[in-house]
Order: structure tokens, then C-alpha cells, then sequence
């Protein structure tokens, strides 16, 4: 089994590839896979076996979707413990989610928003942050989302990142198009605001496409190749913070496999040009 370094580079494991992933040896172009564990970890049948073919080949690092670690109902306890099981059935060191609500008391609101960035929620954060890693035994890798709203009173995206850090320990993935998409909408420095997080915390990148609106507005689609400009930030962002491990996304209008890994090859030979390695 080949491990995760940080040079290495990945995909979203997703169902329009994954007959090829199974049925071809494990492509060299493909260093690991990321996937969902609330779309797997209670499947059985056919489903199940093309998790195993898969992973008996690829390294797996888990994104999650519904921690909602943001929100203020009670801390979801039984399903962290379930992540935790699949997690360690399949040997995977790596857990993301997203600094995000996406629960109120009615239930799952199938949408990542963001919480209010004050220094007074951070105390309460760090104490769900604290309580998951206790759980599950990792680090909780905390990704930074494309939002279109502010509250007022927030702080600066980085600042609330190191506060969090500093207090739980917890790591960072830093998705590179979001922090693009982020400050051409809200009008502030998108390098100086990756320069201010905590270098030594980002566990691995994030990059994918966007959509620009007429307006100049940027959405975040997962639905369109990366942009130039966002290729040469992820340049930036590797110069500054040293190379980590590179996850290519696409959730909509899924090319083929071969056209994921192009691009993917493409898009990591122009970031790690003189990037150093950063070993953890």
C-alpha cells in the first residue's frame, strides 16, 4: 500500500470512476483518494466490495459532510463514533470536515453556512473540536468554506483558524479556491490572508473550479476546471507553506477519469515547480 506524502496528489472518489479504479491496476498519476464516510459507511452489497477493491489500492483520506461541528444543537455523539469506526477500518489518518453549521433544530439543512467569526465562539467551538478528537483519536482537519454572507463583529478568517489551533490542536485543510473565491467577493488580500494561517497546521490543500458570474462574482461550483488564476495562488500557496498533499475536486459535470488525472498532473506540476517539501 503506497502511503500519503506530501508531494503526493489525489482525487474525490466518485461512483463515474470508480468501475475504472477497480478493474486497472492502481494508477501512478493517483497517490490517494478522498471520500465522503456518510455515503459508505453503512453500505453493504456491491457497494461495499468496490470499497474494498478501492481501497486495497489507494490510500483513503475521509472528507465529512455532516458534522456540522458549527451548529448549536448537541454534539451528534453516536454518528462521531460511527466515523470512527469506519475510519479505523480502513486505516484512514486523515478526517476533514468544514468550519460550518448545516443543522438547526428541525434537522439537516443539506447546505454548509458559515458561523459567526467571533472571539467569543471560540471557547465553545474548541470544546466540540476537543470532544470529536477525543472520540475518533485524530486530529479534526478543519477546511475554510466559500461563503457569501457576513455577520458583523466577524474577525479575519486566519485569525479565527489560529485561535482554534491554538487552542485544540486541531489541523487545518486549506482549500485553495475557497480562499480565492472568498477574497475576490468580499475585497480583501487573498495572499496576505493564507500567509496569516498557521503553517505548520495545514494537514493538506484542497483546489477546483469556480464560476464567474457577469458581474465578477465568483460561485463555488466544483463544476468547471480550475482556473489559470487559481493555479497560480495554489503556486503562491505552495511557495509560502511548502508542498502537502493535493486533492483535485469535481463534483458536477464529472469528466472521465483520464481527464481528472490530465489535470491533475497538470495542475500539481505547476504548483510544485521549486515548492519545498514539507515532511510531517
Amino acid at each position: 500500500m503506497r502511503t500519503i506524502s506530501p508531494a503526493s496528489k489525489g482525487i474525490g472518489l466518485r461512483s463515474e470512476h470508480i468501475d475504472v479504479l477497480c478493474q486497472q491496476p492502481a494508477l501512478e498519476d493517483i497517490n490517494f483518494l478522498e471520500l465522503a464516510p456518510e455515503n459508505w459507511m453503512n453500505m453493504g452489497g456491491t457497494k461495499r466490495e468496490a470499497l474494498e477493491c478501492v481501497a486495497d489500492k489507494y490510500p483513503l483520506v475521509a472528507h465529512g459532510l455532516s458534522l456540522s461541528i458549527g451548529d448549536v444543537q448537541p454534539l451528534n455523539i453516536e454518528f462521531v463514533k460511527q466515523v470512527g469506526k469506519f475510519l479505523d477500518r480502513y486505516n484512514i489518518d486523515i478526517y476533514s470536515e468544514h468550519l460550518s453549521f448545516s443543522r438547526d433544530q428541525q434537522g439537516y439543512l443539506y447546505e454548509l453556512l458559515p458561523i459567526p467569526r467571533h472571539k467569543e465562539n471560540i471557547a465553545f467551538l474548541s470544546d466540540r473540536i476537543n470532544a470529536v478528537q477525543d472520540i475518533l483519536q485524530r486530529p479534526l482537519v478543519l477546511e475554510n468554506i466559500s461563503y457569501y454572507h457576513e455577520y458583523q463583529g466577524d474577525i479575519p478568517e486566519s485569525e479565527f483558524f489560529s485561535l482554534l489551533v491554538e487552542n485544540t490542536q486541531c489541523e487545518l485543510l486549506l482549500d485553495i479556491n475557497n480562499a480565492y473565491v472568498n477574497a475576490t467577493n468580499h475585497g480583501y488580500d487573498a495572499l496576505a490572508m493564507i500567509k496569516s494561517l498557521p503553517s505548520d497546521a495545514i494537514r493538506y490543500f484542497h483546489i477546483a473550479g469556480h464560476l464567474k458570474e457577469d458581474d465578477n462574482f465568483l460561485l463555488d461550483t466544483h463544476g468547471k476546471d480550475v482556473s489559470h488564476d487559481v493555479i497560480q495562488y495554489a503556486k503562491d500557496v505552495f511557495d509560502y507553506h511548502g508542498a502537502r498533499p493535493l486533492l483535485l475536486e469535481r463534483d458536477h459535470f464529472v469528466p472521465s477519469l483520464e481527464c481528472m488525472t490530465e489535470e491533475l498532473h497538470h495542475i500539481h506540476d505547476c504548483v510544485m515547480a521549486s515548492t519545498p517539501i514539507v515532511h510531517r
